[in-house]
């Protein structure tokens, strides 16, 4: 998730409502925790600027610069900057930025094969491991997909595409690609096999997809769908850090009413506490997917109609667990 560091110099009405009352300074946080952003440190300044705060958030820069201005800025005027944690820029500065991928053979049956027979090393072990137990229910709602389909889960870890994977039936699993992001999981160049990009096609079953990319970055998912394939995307984008499901992108409902396929949610628990953002420690304990009815989209639906109807189902699950 992006970082951000958010300058602000108070106005002279900003300052006398916090001399009035200096609890108002807290408007900066509850702003920011309503656009789902995480403060991770706030400081008054002694300088050019009055006061700042670090945040993350999983949206780009322009919309929280534009929210965000809106609500506080009768108080101060804001300098909002985004930013990357010191070793990520050194690592950065050190490798190439450049990414592979797709891999078109990925859909061959040698590569479906290789697949399988590394299932257990790639995803089912770790399930095996700190699952416990791992619930699915609502497996007959894939009965009624005939074709080829769109997954969508909720995203709040690493766990989420190993318990996804496995929640699924045999023969969607068997054709079934990943949307991962090629700024992190397609990077050439790295030492580690696991992280190499021909990895992630042929034994993950990824492919990537390009943050920021415009309508290209799905032509490959389109060729999947076209091919039969099934795809899992998760239309948050990033994991959420909050109690609330972040916004859902577009990139779903375009793939789905252009190649006329359904989307089947799968609403995932227990993994936030599993392995927390940030973490890299796993530790054990239940698990859960529910697999909710497919989605069928009628002729002449919007894609932000679309997007609504994707989310409203995943809410109405969230919001029956976050109570």
């Amino acid at each position: 998730m992006p970082y951000y560091v958010m300058l602000m110099r108070f106005t002279s009405e900003g300052f006398a409502a916090i001399h009035e009352n200096p609890d108002t300074i807290g408007r900066i946080r509850e702003a920011l925790q309503r656009w789902e952003a995480k403060l991770l440190g706030e400081y008054q300044l002694l300088g050019a600027y009055d006061h700042c705060a670090i945040f993350e958030a999983p949206d780009n820069f322009r919309a929280y610069r534009a929210a965000l201005e809106q609500e506080i800025g009768t108080a101060a005027d804001t300098e909002i900057l985004p930013a990357i944690d010191l070793p990520l820029f050194q690592r950065l500065v050190t490798q190439t930025t450049e990414t592979a991928g797709p891999h078109h053979w990925q859909i061959q049956s040698w590569a479906k094969l290789a697949r399988l027979s590394m299932r257990w090393y790639a995803y089912s072990r770790w399930v095996w491991r700190y699952c416990k137990p791992l619930t699915v229910t609502g497996a007959e709602h894939f009965d009624a997909v005939k074709g080829p389909c769109i997954i969508v889960g909720n995203h709040t870890s690493h766990m989420d595409s190993l318990v996804l994977f496995e929640a699924l039936p045999q023969r969607v699993k068997w054709n079934v690609y990943f949307g991962a992001a090629a700024d992190r999981w397609f990077i050439k160049g790295r030492k580690e096999l696991t992280l190499q990009p021909w990895y992630q096609s042929l034994v993950m079953g990824l492919f990537p997809i390009q943050r920021g990319g415009g309508s290209a970055t799905l032509d490959y998912a389109k060729w999947l769908l076209e091919k039969g394939c099934n795809l899992v995307i998760f239309p948050e984008g990033t994991r959420s850090t909050t109690r609330k499901l972040a916004k859902f992108r577009h990139g779903v409902s375009l793939l789905a009413l252009e190649k006329n396929v359904p989307v089947v949610p799968i609403y995932l628990t227990g993994l936030k506490e599993m392995r927390p953002k940030g973490s890299r420690e796993l530790r054990p304990g239940p698990a859960g997917a529910e697999i909710l009815a497919p989605i069928h989209f009628p002729n002449g639906c919007s894609v932000p109609d679309a997007t609504h109807k994707i989310y409203d189902a995943m809410s109405a699950v969230h919001e029956r667990h976050v109570r």
